[in-house]
């Protein structure tokens, strides 16, 4: 389990990122682009994702404050 924080306008990077696994989590604050195999979706406080991590997948604060978010990924890897 991890508590991310991403600042305004941060992101996970520039590619997407990709790995085995699977992935989920919950935004606690702010806004979040969650963008998997080329999908976008804007969630906000309450708004839960879960994917495959072997797909291409990046996350953007998508806000004009910081953004929490509660997730977890298996294996652990991070």
């Amino acid at each position: 389990m991890l508590i991310e924080e991403y600042g305004v306008a941060a992101d996970s990077g520039r590619g997407a990122l990709s790995h085995e696994g699977e992935e989920c989590g919950v935004v606690i604050e702010g806004r979040l682009e969650v963008t998997v195999d080329g999908q976008s979706r804007i969630l906000g406080p309450g708004d839960a994702y879960y994917f495959s991590s072997i797909l291409p997948h990046r996350f953007r604060n998508a806000g004009d404050g910081i953004c929490k978010v509660v997730s977890a990924c298996t294996p652990s890897s991070f």
